[in-house]
């Protein structure tokens, strides 16, 4: 584990511990995940496709679409935090596959990364790119993300903001094309990143 995986790992054992093993204790508000969610299908069509959730902690993209009687064929979870990967095996053996890492040779039709990168820590834009990246090699269709963007009145020191004019720089060099999503709020943004 490097020492980015320490301090995202340390951060969210810390809120873990404090809040439970829910949502909330994974610094999402009530309800403010599915709304992010029904964003991501505002877009696409996430029935009897092959699925990366990156960053999946409790399985709750899982748990949405299946509340919405979506079925993916598979459905892949990234995930660093051994206590969520131990809560998944336990709760959604077989439904979902979940490592530490990307597979290697993995291929799925559609990646959702949903906050991953908001936490704040050295390096978190090489890191965000670098993410991105990786999770293109493997996106077959679309790779799906959310972030902070920086157009704000107000920063909080733990927060990372991204600028969407830099992100749609990166998009275009590799020649992808996007959609954008801000309907949540002004700074909240969602980008569908289209491989075809």
């Amino acid at each position: 584990m490097n020492n980015y995986e320490k301090k995202i790992n340390n951060h969210y054992n810390s809120l873990l511990k404090k809040r439970g093993l829910n949502t909330k204790g994974l610094g999402w508000g009530n309800g403010k995940l599915n709304l992010r969610y029904k964003i991501f299908c505002r877009h696409l069509n996430f029935k009897n496709k092959n699925i990366l959730d990156f960053g999946c902690g409790l399985g709750s993209f899982y748990k949405f679409l299946s509340s919405k009687k979506i079925f993916p064929k598979k459905f892949y979870g990234v995930e660093i935090n051994q206590s969520l990967i131990n809560y998944i095996k336990k709760n959604y053996s077989k439904k979902i596959l979940v490592s530490k890492k990307i597979p290697k040779k993995l291929k799925v039709d559609y990646c959702v990364s949903n906050g991953v990168h908001n936490y704040k820590i050295k390096g978190h834009k090489k890191i965000f790119y670098k993410d991105i990246n990786d999770l293109l090699k493997v996106t077959k269709i679309c790779l799906a993300i959310s972030f902070i963007n920086d157009d704000v009145d107000y920063r909080e020191n733990h927060l990372s903001y991204k600028s969407l004019f830099e992100l749609i720089k990166f998009i275009r060099k590799k020649k992808c094309h996007y959609l954008i999503d801000q309907t949540f709020n002004k700074y909240e943004t969602f980008v569908f990143i289209f491989k075809k």
